[in-house]
């Protein structure tokens, strides 16, 4: 059976009066298709057929394709698809031709109403998971469902915790690709408790966008993506140097193991893997590093690899992380530990789109106040032209993070305002202006100046890139 095209409004489809899959829906005028395809799928000795809903149109505007499928429910006909995977692909499409994107590890959270069903209250993206034939798709992104709980969990150890525990509730590697609308959460109550009384919920977590992890022999690498170490540099600066800290790591798509979560280790590590698979790369949810240790080694904890690491070792890595520079250390057992840096082309390309995303606006997380505004005082095509859009990004979100870590230990006793211009030029110079109201208080515009002199400059190729950011600095608790 051949597609069938047709142009339709989404609220005008009727659920009663469906076409066929395969059925192809124009949801904007000769720019954002949707295709609705039906599979049929096993899982061990289970047959079942599962609904395909592919977006086409998204990478015209610099944003991956998405791909959600749905396990048809016993009762339902070919042509009780739900429509709302379409409506969601226009809502995606509508924010990427203004210039927000999602990427993969992102996810989208929802009202009280869910997505689908009420149950589902987050949609989260990652690399193809197994849909027929696209599966080495570079330019397309698998949407799975999250509950509430698991939402939970993704937030506070980050979301490859909860792709392994659905990978080994479904026995399926790293994940299912489909959704059974009808399934109960992987995630509970007690879970939660669990997860929060364990070690790894006792020490802070470090959120590292594309960070991947494996272990393989007797080598264990952290991969970081570049440009990310002006965002790593400003966090451990905030942090004590012998304080233990979590990274959270996405799945590394060449592990061929998954470690899953475990409240002990009483019966050793845990793991899911691929039919197969000689489990000889292993991949983990995170990596705690825990410094001034007797002696440098790796092992497992929870779903996480454990790094002791000496105070010599430890700072040697540090530098790696806060540098971007390839670093590794031996351990006492004669293996090695690693951290390697990799380019990466998610940060979209500008085609035919007007804009690029907005700069990051952050808020300080002990209440010290937050960014109000943040602005580029450039046109997009030159950032583009001058500099990596996402390493000027990060810069920025660490200009603003280091602003609002001035004032931890120096409130001030009324609110503030602080503006703030910054020029990025050739050759590392880098250009401030500060301004304070109501009143300016010269000494502290120096110290936060002194403190982002220690920030390093993206690299400017090209014209001089300015941006200028507005800071809501709030008063001291006993003001």
């Amino acid at each position: 059976m051949s597609d069938e095209e047709m142009t339709v409004e989404q609220s005008e489809l009727d659920e009663h009066d469906q076409p066929e899959p395969p059925v192809r829906f124009e949801l904007v005028q000769d720019k954002l298709y949707g295709t609705v395809n039906l599979h049929d799928m096993r899982q061990g000795d289970e047959a079942f057929e599962c609904w395909s809903f592919v977006s086409e149109g998204m990478l015209a505007l610099g944003q991956k394709e998405l791909a959600i499928l749905l396990r048809k429910e016993p009762g339902e006909s070919e042509k009780d698809y739900p429509t709302e995977p379409l409506g969601f692909f226009l809502t995606v499409w509508n924010f990427a031709s203004q210039g927000n994107f999602v990427f993969e590890g992102d996810i989208t959270e929802f009202g009280d109403s869910g997505f689908l069903d009420p149950q589902f209250r987050a949609l989260a993206y990652l690399r193809p998971l197994g849909l027929a034939g696209m599966e080495d798709n570079e330019g397309l992104l698998s949407c799975v469902l999250l509950t509430e709980k698991e939402l939970q969990i993704a937030r506070r150890f980050g979301l490859t915790r909860v792709i392994s525990l659905f990978g080994y509730r479904f026995n399926h590697y790293p994940c299912p690709p489909w959704t059974n609308r009808s399934r109960e959460s992987v995630v509970d109550d007690e879970l939660i408790s669990e997860m929060e009384e364990s070690i790894l919920g006792k020490v802070p977590l470090l959120g590292l966008p594309g960070a991947k992890v494996v272990l393989s022999a007797n080598r264990l690498v952290l991969s970081c993506r570049k440009g990310t170490h002006v965002y790593i540099n400003e966090v451990l600066k905030q942090l004590p140097e012998e304080a233990p800290f979590l990274i959270s790591t996405d799945i590394d798509p060449q592990a061929n193991a998954m470690l899953v979560w475990q409240a002990t280790m009483e019966k050793g590590p845990s793991a899911i893997t691929p039919p197969g698979s000689d489990g000889s790369r292993v991949a983990a949810s995170a990596v705690l590093i825990f410094p001034e240790q007797e002696a440098s080694n790796a092992q497992v904890i929870e779903d996480s690899f454990l790094l002791s690491i000496t105070t010599e070792d430890w700072r040697k890595l540090r530098e790696g992380l806060m540098t971007g520079e390839n670093i590794a250390i031996s351990t006492e057992g004669g293996g090695h530990i690693a951290i390697e840096w990799y380019e990466t082309e998610d940060f979209p390309q500008i085609t035919n789109r007007g804009a690029l995303p907005e700069l990051p606006r952050i808020e300080h997380r002990e209440g010290l106040g937050s960014v109000t505004r943040a602005e580029l005082e450039v046109e997009d095509a030159v950032l583009i032209a001058s500099t990596d859009p996402m390493v000027f990004y990060q810069f920025v979100e660490a200009v603003e993070m280091t602003v609002l870590g001035y004032f931890v230990d120096r409130a001030p006793e009324s609110e503030r305002k602080l503006t703030l211009s910054c020029q990025v030029s050739q050759g590392g110079r880098i250009d401030w202006k500060i301004s304070s109201e109501p009143e300016e208080d010269k000494l502290v515009l120096k110290g936060i100046e002194l403190r982002l002199s220690d920030l390093p400059a993206p690299d400017i190729h090209a014209e001089p890139v300015s941006f200028e950011l507005e800071f809501q600095v709030n008063a001291r608790a006993d003001g």
